[in-house]
């Protein structure tokens, strides 16, 4: 059901890319679908904060955050963030780019979720994933609306041994 709310844009950010558009999923009747759909799998999960990546998974992550009154982490672009950070570079489908996290949001033992809206090639949560292990806290979980598993990704982060719940799958 929430697929009908995805809106793809061929072409875009470069030629070849088919975007998956998960800001038209937050402007209808979708985004209550969405919310609930991750608060569910979330509810009973061990957990003490939860992780939004840079700049959708923002949007449901704070949802989540205060639906299961977990703080909530920022994982941004590099740059964007004050204070101590540690950072990270991945790869994206189409280029390369970094992320960071406060230094001091991450503490030892800490028990992690991950939110994005969507997993394409896993860079992105892959490098969030390194920065919590070298912080020596866990990922219990990694959340994602949309799986473009053509792509990558999501065997990337299963391959890690992380549970790891996809949402609508595209194969091509």
């Amino acid at each position: 059901m929430i697929r009908k709310y995805i809106k793809s844009y061929q072409d875009f950010p470069i030629k070849g890319v088919d975007f998956k558009c998960t800001a038209s999923l937050c402007a209808s009747e979708g985004f209550k679908l969405a919310n609930d759909y991750l608060y569910n799998v979330l509810k009973a999960r061990k957990f003490n904060k939860i992780i939004g990546i840079d700049a959708r998974g923002f949007i449901f992550a704070s949802i989540l955050s205060y639906r299961t009154e977990k703080p909530l982490i920022l994982a941004r672009k590099v740059g964007k963030l004050p204070g101590k950070t540690i950072s990270k570079s991945y790869a994206l489908e189409y280029g390369e780019a970094s992320i960071e996290i406060k230094d001091e949001d991450i503490q030892k033992g800490d028990k992690v979720v991950i939110v994005d809206d969507l997993i394409a090639t896993g860079g992105t949560i892959e490098a969030v994933i390194d920065m919590v292990e070298e912080k020596e806290a866990t990922v219990d979980f990694v959340v994602c609306l949309m799986n473009l598993k053509f792509l990558g990704g999501s065997a990337k982060i299963n391959n890690r041994k992380i549970n790891f719940l996809q949402g609508v799958q595209y194969d091509v």
